[in-house]
Formats: structure tokens, sequence, C-alpha cells
């Protein structure tokens, strides 16, 4: 029962990152790339984003920069789900045990952090339920290995 907590921890988990993923991806494209809800403040807010440059020689705006890191975070989460999802099948329960404790502490802390700092409920709730599916499978597995 507990490796069975284990594994069905660190894969919630898992799926959490890759369905935040597929809506980040869908949310990054109707706000970044479709024109279909445009409106004046906000072509206006995009307009003076793109005539700020941050790196002329590669003609890099804010604009630019701000696009880059809303896909890589889909990207990254991506690559967070999928890795997690193969760990929760493949790896052993000796070593997938710390690793679910250590990515508990890390998820939790850090949707502590980003609700004081920057609090967006997105990136806040997709750090809590990852960290509640680790919990889940580091303590809810601890019994047997």
């Amino acid at each position: 029962m507990s490796e069975r907590h284990l594994r069905r921890g660190t894969q919630f988990a898992a799926g959490v990152f890759l369905v935040a993923a597929g809506m980040h991806g869908m949310a990054h494209y109707q706000f970044y790339v479709s024109d279909y809800l445009m409106d004046p403040r906000r072509r206006a807010l995009i307009e003076a984003m793109q005539s700020y440059v941050i790196v002329p020689r590669f003609g890099t705006t804010m604009w630019t920069l701000h696009c880059m890191f809303s896909l890589s975070f889909a990207v990254l989460l991506v690559l967070a789900g999928t890795a997690y999802w193969w760990m929760g099948k493949d790896l052993p329960a000796a070593k997938l045990r710390p690793l679910a404790t250590a990515s508990a502490v890390l998820c939790l802390g850090a949707s502590v952090l980003m609700a004081l700092a920057y609090p967006v409920l997105q990136t806040v709730l997709i750090l809590l339920l990852a960290g509640l599916g680790f919990s889940w499978a580091a303590w809810g597995g601890r019994g047997e290995t």
C-alpha cells in the first residue's frame, strides 16, 4: 500500500505539472500570439514593451523577453511533469521517497514564497498542488520500502 501511495502521489504531482503546461500553453497563445482579444489598452502595452529594447545587438525587446519567459514556463512544466511521471513509474521506492520529500519541501516552500512575493494565483496553485502530491507520496508512502 505505501509504495502505491508513493508512486501515485508522485504521478499526481507530475499530472499537475502536465495539465498546467497545457493550460499555460493555451493561455500563452491567447495572450501573446492571437490578436482575437486585442483591445486598445493591451495594444498600447504591447507597443510600449516592443519599443523598449533590452539587447540592441539582437533586437531583443521587453515584449520578446516577456513572451520567452511565458513559453519557457510552459516548456519547463512539460519537462518536469514528464520527468516526474517516469520517475514515479520506474524509480525504485528507496530512491523515489527522498526525491518526493525534497520535492514536497521545495514546492510547498516555493508556493509560500510566490504567494508573498509575486501573488499570481496560477503559479501559487501549481506549486501548492504539486507540493501536496509530493507530500502525499513522501509521508503517505512511509512504512514499507
